[in-house]
């Protein structure tokens, strides 16, 4: 049995297929630059992207090869001989399956050794994440199963590309639509982990049964329908109990809107990692601490720009570490690799009291009909030494003005825009630049 199936496998189109789509997912993770992806260094973004290239490229490519190879023999007109071997038909479809399934389980550890590698460079926690990899395998089984009944039962040579199709077609509408029960049949994991987040293992582990149970009972159906070979026993019913029983739990699961359906919150730690900067404090989930010179390096400016200035808030929180009441704003970390620039100009936006909810912008007709934050923003900015954004003339002078006004009257300004901000009160006039004043921008070092 072995030699048949390394045989099947060194003459199979599957490992051709499987070979391509492993050299394109290493070009694909390989070339990914840190400073702009949203996966390298973050253990739970690496193992979803390896399961969603895995499945959507690797796995539909996979399928349509299984169809091409299982109609072969009525292709070639062999069929009436292959059914006369002593292998009846859900060996024959079992050893087609293995031969497609072992290769792309073979490209799928070179991309998981490629994505984990490239995380392992960047993050200094080493915590690789399993479950959605143990999906993404079974999941990829369940697209060769149906390769092979479908190209067993139609060996059309239409049936091979439409697999292919069929495959990312409907992954495609399982994202567009994610609140929709069926697609956790789909389990394809194109979603956001950060560090709040924490893969759900059970649901994990439930979908990787379905899969498995829904791929070894496709194969049972073309031995059923061909009545010229030995039909399954009864133990096709297994599989079909398994996949029936834990499809129907991944049906029955809760939804957990907000929070992804696949994944948990990360329980708060007892002791974030948190770097302080005179008043100025930014806190980081303790698995990002390769983020920590930055954020250290961002709360020094952030102290220098606001730090003696009431009203403006100095206790930064990443992402779910956020306590409970109106102290401390959200620092968000859409990567796991952020420079100290983004981290500073984060900070500043967050410094600003939020105002309450169902609070509309107000417009400052100083700034050229800009909404007033616009410009606080702006002069927290400059006071930073950070690149003000211009948004025309009119705007850019209303920032000129306010950096060249006396020190006391500036920062009595900021102050008030800082608590009219947080009150949802207009943020109140510019005051008038004094004869001969400096900018501001020059108080203060870049980060």
């Amino acid at each position: 049995m072995t030699r048949v199936l390394w045989h099947e496998m060194r003459r199979g189109e599957a490992g051709k297929v499987a070979v391509l789509s492993a050299a394109v997912g290493v070009w694909y993770l390989a070339s990914a630059d840190p400073a702009t992806s949203d996966w390298i260094g973050w253990w739970n973004q690496a193992a979803l992207k390896v399961q969603v290239f895995g499945v959507i490229v690797l796995g539909s490519l996979m399928s349509a090869a299984a169809a091409w190879s299982a109609g072969r023999a009525r292709r070639t007109r062999t069929a009436d001989w292959a059914d006369t071997t002593p292998r009846g038909g859900l060996p024959q479809a079992l050893l087609l399956w293995g031969a497609a399934w072992l290769w792309s389980l073979l490209a799928y550890a070179v991309l998981t050794a490629v994505a984990l590698t490239r995380t392992a460079g960047v993050s200094e926690v080493v915590q690789p994440v399993w479950s959605p990899l143990v999906v993404g395998v079974a999941l990829t089984g369940l697209q060769i199963a149906a390769g092979i009944t479908a190209g067993t039962l139609l060996p059309s040579r239409i049936v091979a590309p439409a697999m292919g199709v069929f495959w990312y077609g409907s992954f495609v509408v399982a994202a567009f639509a994610p609140g929709l029960p069926a697609a956790r049949l789909l389990p394809s994991l194109d979603e956001h982990w950060d560090a709040a987040f924490r893969p759900h293992t059970t649901r994990l582990l439930v979908a990787a049964v379905w899969c498995a149970g829904a791929a070894l009972t496709l194969l049972a159906v073309p031995a059923l329908v061909r009545r010229t070979v030995v039909a399954p026993g009864w133990a096709a019913a297994v599989p079909a109990v398994a996949a029936v029983a834990a499809g129907g739990a991944l049906l029955a699961f809760p939804a957990a809107d907000p929070d992804p359906f696949w994944a948990v919150r990360t329980p708060r730690p007892a002791a974030p990692l948190c770097a302080t900067a005179g008043r100025t404090t930014a806190c980081l989930w303790p698995d990002d601490r390769h983020l920590l010179p930055a954020a250290t390096a961002a709360a020094r400016t952030v102290d220098r720009a606001v730090g003696g200035l009431p009203g403006f808030r100095r206790d930064f929180y990443e992402t779910g570490l956020r306590p409970d009441g109106p102290d401390g704003a959200e620092l968000p970390v859409y990567r796991p690799v952020v420079d100290r620039r983004t981290l500073t100009e984060s900070m500043l936006d967050a410094s600003i009291p939020a105002p309450p909810p169902g609070c509309g912008p107000h417009v400052l007709a100083e700034s050229g009909g800009y909404p007033d934050l616009f410009l606080v923003q702006a002069v927290l900015r400059a006071r930073a030494g950070l690149a003000v954004p211009f948004y025309g003339e009119q705007f850019s002078a209303a920032v000129e003005r306010v950096l060249e006004a006396p020190a006391a009257d500036r920062d009595r300004w900021l102050s008030g825009a800082a608590e009219a901000a947080g009150a949802c009160r207009p943020v109140p006039a510019p005051p008038s630049a004094a004869p001969g004043g400096r900018p501001a921008a020059r108080e203060v070092p870049g980060p």
